[in-house]
């Protein structure tokens, strides 16, 4: 860094360095000049001995000089005498060279991160950690842009794939996780353990599908096959579901799940035990005017779009009888694949680094998938609790024994219930028509008051009873799937 002389130090005379010109990255010139006058107030008269180097014609602030030339300068102008010019102008040169190659190297080096950042290395060890600072938007938006193209290549989409289309699909995940499910297989072919490429496969399976399936085609059909929840949730997504939960209540707060109802015991442990986790999760229903449910994926219907096709919760798909399911596309799927994508991602990064932390971004992607949910919930206009989650709930809770097939044979009139109830004495045919009068009164006093009918007596006869309950039973087919064995439990039952 160039410093001057002080006046008092200027001897009229005596030989100095006057400098012209200071580059950016080289040692500064200069001409030298001897001391005429030095007329006060900070001023002093020089007349140039030799002007130097010739300064660029449009330098930043140059100064061209002549030989012999005379002119007043700020006395601060002087950088020194002119013996220690040359070693001080060297000094100053190594200096601003030293420099630029610093920052030429932390240059080159942002470039190799940023270039890492981006590449696609299926053989990439698991990261320690994803979360990281967004200090630029503009940054992050392009490396977003950048991968969206890359997504193209890794996938062989051709030239009719466009970053529009695929941008929703790398919106929301950090820049770096989302670079390492682009490493992944969608084929989910064996890959090195431990590698991104193993971790993410669950997910680029999920995105890739979520890529066609979310498209409209012409014809109407919704290509791809959305999966349904069993097909994609496992233990890993179970356990990681309550570790965020754990990690929140630790920092002082709660993270509430939408409501699931309790579930009847016809239903396995291990099903009751993803549903009451999972059950709220939205799968999305073919549109159809027949009587089975098919996903919007489905080859014999055509149907909206994944996220505009109708949906129900998977706790409510889960009761209903198999024949009603689709055996073609096994039924309604999965609505929101790209927040599902985010959240199997977190799970799989969580338990691949031993279960043992809960970075910010995991929280945020199972937020994200809970807050699709109540997204297609109000699209849907549906509440927290409707009415087909009042009914199961409150008749999973009070299931009936044996005595359920006894009331069941009483209001189903087939060559079946007529040998059940021969085999029951008169006191066990009466007794089996209180139970069937008191289950329909429940069911009624969980109704809107407005849709509820005349109280049942309590001597209403077996033809009143099974008016009442054919009425209800045609009432709710849609809403409330297998509403006879809620009522009466009937265990054993297929």
């Amino acid at each position: 860094m160039l410093t001057f002389v002080k006046q008092a130090d200027l001897r009229i005379g005596h030989e100095y360095a006057f400098p012209t010109y200071s580059p950016y990255d080289d040692a500064p010139l200069a001409a030298r000049v001897s001391v005429v006058s030095i007329d006060g107030g900070g001023k002093v008269t020089v007349q140039v001995v030799d002007p130097g180097p010739r300064p660029p014609a449009r330098g930043w602030r140059a100064v061209h000089v002549k030989k012999s030339e005379q002119r007043q300068i700020k006395t601060r102008d002087i950088a020194c005498p002119w013996s220690e010019w040359a070693e001080r102008a060297a000094s100053i040169g190594a200096e601003k060279k030293a420099r630029i190659a610093e920052q030429r190297a932390r240059h080159d080096e942002w470039d190799r991160e940023r270039a890492d950042r981006l590449a696609i290395d299926p053989g990439r060890a698991l990261p320690k950690e994803y979360d990281e600072e967004v200090h630029f938007r503009s940054i992050d938006l392009e490396e977003r842009s950048e991968l969206t193209s890359a997504y193209i290549t890794a996938r062989n989409l051709g030239p009719y794939a466009t970053p529009e289309s695929i941008a929703p699909l790398l919106s929301d995940l950090p820049v770096m996780v989302l670079r390492d499910i682009l490493a992944a297989n969608k084929y989910r072919e064996p890959v090195e353990p431990g590698s991104v490429a193993a971790t993410f496969a669950r997910a680029a399976w999920i995105l890739d599908i979520a890529r066609v399936a979310l498209r409209e085609t012409h014809d109407g059909r919704v290509l791809g096959e959305p999966p349904q929840p069993e097909r994609v949730l496992n233990e890993v997504d179970l356990k990681f579901a309550e570790a965020v939960r754990v990690h929140i209540v630790a920092a002082g707060g709660a993270l509430l799940l939408p409501p699931v109802p309790a579930l009847p015991s016809w239903l396995d442990e291990p099903e009751r035990a993803f549903l009451g986790t999972f059950g709220w999760l939205r799968l999305a229903v073919g549109d159809t005017n027949g009587r089975l449910l098919h996903s919007p994926g489905c080859s014999s219907v055509r149907s909206r779009p994944v996220l505009e096709a109708d949906s129900i919760p998977w706790w409510q798909r889960a009761l209903e009888i198999p024949e009603r399911v689709c055996g073609r596309c096994g039924g309604p799927a999965v609505r929101d694949l790209v927040p599902l994508a985010g959240f199997v991602a977190a799970a799989d990064v969580w338990n691949d680094r031993g279960r043992d932390r809960v970075e910010q971004w995991q929280q945020a992607a199972f937020q994200r998938l809970l807050a699709a949910t109540a997204s297609a919930r109000a699209q849907a206009l549906e509440p927290d609790i409707t009415l087909a989650w009042r009914i199961v709930d409150a008749f999973a809770a009070d299931p009936l024994g044996e005595e359920g097939w006894a009331a069941y044979a009483t209001i189903v009139p087939t060559g079946w219930s007529h040998e059940e109830l021969a085999g029951l004495t008169p006191s066990g045919r009466e007794a089996a028509r209180a139970l069937v009068r008191e289950r329909i009164v429940k069911l009624e006093a969980l109704l809107p008051e407005t849709e509820r009918l005349l109280p049942l007596p309590k001597a209403a006869d077996v033809q009143v009873l099974r008016q009442r309950h054919r009425h209800w039973k045609d009432r709710l087919r849609q809403s409330v799937p297998q509403l006879d064995r809620l009522l009466f439990t009937l265990p054993g039952a297929d």
